[in-house]
């Protein structure tokens, strides 16, 4: 096991569809909107995340997501850093890899190198016994994805993925669930690829049928499963926002 998170190397942006919309509207609205860009079927594809959390959420209410991600035949170990500004503001939070574990194992397994990876690489002075948190962990939200899979090609040699999600969002205390219909894009990592800014740019202005999330699959699971629960109120607890 690693001792260093390493940032995924895309990032994420999930939405919601709108009104009666399908994936078919949706697509015929990629197509018309994006003609420099080929895309490509890469077929369907099955994931699943289970998110881990002590029983009063006390990791997540600092803005720490620990997870194990089911894909392509491996079960990683992640952690996500959740962004803590507010409204428009607000960005995707970032997705370490932490590494790969056994069928059978948790986090709470490998809580000190988990411990020693979220203090080298969160730019966070804790106050907070991290490593007693990370050793009572339990599995608390789990997020099944059944997607068709498009790849967005540009001549430049830009890539990009699109997603069209069902995705079922399950309490596994309770087995309450909630399932809905999205799409995610993924997107090289980088501030200044200009590919990235036309692609979000066309969605929030030609395709209406698509409304940004601007929240983590996390976030969307705890508004979807507790929406009776008053969220808490946002910090820089956790991370200063550049």
């Amino acid at each position: 096991m690693k001792t260093k998170i390493e940032l995924e190397n895309n990032v994420k942006y999930h939405y919601e569809i709108l009104g009666f919309a399908t994936f078919k509207d949706i697509m015929k609205k990629f197509e018309e909107n994006f003609k420099f860009y080929r895309i490509a079927n890469e077929g369907k594809v099955n994931a699943k995340e289970i998110v881990y959390d002590v029983p009063n959420n006390m990791l997540s209410n600092f803005g720490i997501v620990i997870s194990k991600q089911y894909e392509d035949g491996k079960i990683m170990l992640k952690v996500r850093k959740l962004s803590s500004l507010k409204g428009a503001m607000k960005r995707p939070s970032k997705k370490f890899a932490l590494g790969e574990l056994g069928k059978d194992e948790e986090p709470k397994d490998f809580s000190l190198q988990i411990t020693q990876a979220i203090e080298n690489s969160f730019n966070t002075k804790f106050t907070v016994d991290l490593d007693a948190f990370v050793k009572e962990t339990i599995p608390k939200i789990q997020i099944d994805i059944e997607a068709t899979k498009y790849q967005l090609i540009c001549g430049t040699g830009y890539r990009a993925y699109m997603l069209f999600e069902n995705i079922t969002y399950r309490d596994l205390k309770t087995n309450n669930k909630v399932m809905r219909p999205s799409v995610t894009l993924q997107l090289p990592n980088g501030n200044d690829i200009p590919e990235n800014k036309e692609i979000l740019d066309t969605i929030d202005k030609k395709i209406s049928e698509l409304a940004l999330y601007n929240y983590s699959r996390f976030e969307i699971a705890k508004q979807l499963l507790y929406p009776d629960v008053k969220p808490q109120e946002e910090t820089q607890t956790v991370e200063e926002e550049e």
